[in-house]
């Protein structure tokens, strides 16, 4: 049996097996060029670096340029010792669902900037997979495709809006699509209250809409004030005009994921602004 072949990324260590380099690094993004041929004897026993912002940890002789996830440079990170035992709580930020992992939440949310009282205790889930294999199903899913989507809805005469990756139309005859928002969000509870959910879908030119609804919390401020938007027929969400279409959906179905909530919707309206190329969650991320 051909023994597979082992090329590590050297921008973040990400291990592949395969007799090529892959395409691309399912974690950093980076091209083969940037992936190099580990040796049967090869003895990776490197150092481990962890991000005192984000908790990322960094395999290599010295920190990283830049942390992957949140972006800041080495002089954030810290020696993690061989002993140090990396096994502490999980803190979900309830505005943007940045997982944070540590003792106590994070002065400030490395992705939207929202402060500790925004983060909730996340429990372990029981899925009898070890840690490792957990990590090597999380890679495989690296390679699903997503759109970026602000999904809104009302509450009363109030409006809100959040960033989401998870809308997804499930069938065509009836016209059903369905979203999964976390729990401690706004959005969320807007959509439980009226039952209606819309969404606007991004283009490629519209990464100034995703730090306005990611970056913020509908708590402390109104994200529709200063943009334009219609107002939906059918539910009375705001569709976002710059962007490259609206749809409206009425909740039929909500599920209890645990720390999600799916919603699964009739499509009643919509409405097209644009015909640009839409974004996707990898295009956002190669190009932030």
């Amino acid at each position: 049996m051909n023994k597979m072949k082992k090329w590590r990324c050297t921008v973040c260590n990400y291990v592949h097996e395969g007799n090529t380099p892959p395409e691309k690094c399912p974690i950093c993004g980076v091209g083969p060029d940037k992936f190099v041929l580990i040796e049967d004897t090869e003895v990776i026993k490197e150092k481990k670096w962890r991000c005192t912002v984000c908790n990322y940890i960094h395999v290599g002789d010295t920190p990283p340029e830049k942390c992957p996830v949140c972006g800041v440079g080495p002089d954030k990170f810290v020696l993690v010792e061989d002993t140090e035992v990396i096994k502490e709580k999980k803190w979900r930020c309830t505005v943007c669902n940045y997982i944070h992992v540590g003792d106590t939440p994070p002065d400030v949310c490395p992705i939207c900037g929202v402060g500790p009282e925004k983060f909730v205790l996340v429990e372990e889930a029981d899925d009898g997979l070890t840690d490792k294999k957990r990590d090597a199903l999380q890679t495989l899913l690296f390679n699903v495709s997503y759109g970026l989507y602000i999904i809104s809805s009302v509450n009363d005469e109030k409006l809100n809006g959040m960033v989401s990756n998870t809308f997804i139309q499930i069938t065509s005859t009836p016209l059903k699509a369905s979203v999964c928002l976390g729990k401690g969000t706004l959005t969320a509870e807007y959509v439980k209250k009226s039952g209606v959910f819309g969404v606007s879908i991004l283009g490629k030119d519209n990464h100034d809409l995703i730090k306005h609804f990611g970056y913020q919390s509908g708590r402390d401020v109104d994200k529709f004030k200063t943009l334009s938007y219609v107002t939906g027929e059918k539910t009375g969400c705001p569709g976002l005009l710059e962007t490259l279409c609206f749809i409206e959906c009425e909740v039929e179905q909500t599920i209890d994921l645990g720390t999600h909530y799916m919603f699964i919707g009739k499509v009643v309206d919509g409405d097209g602004f644009s015909k640009e190329e839409p974004m996707t969650y990898a295009y956002y991320h190669a190009t932030r």
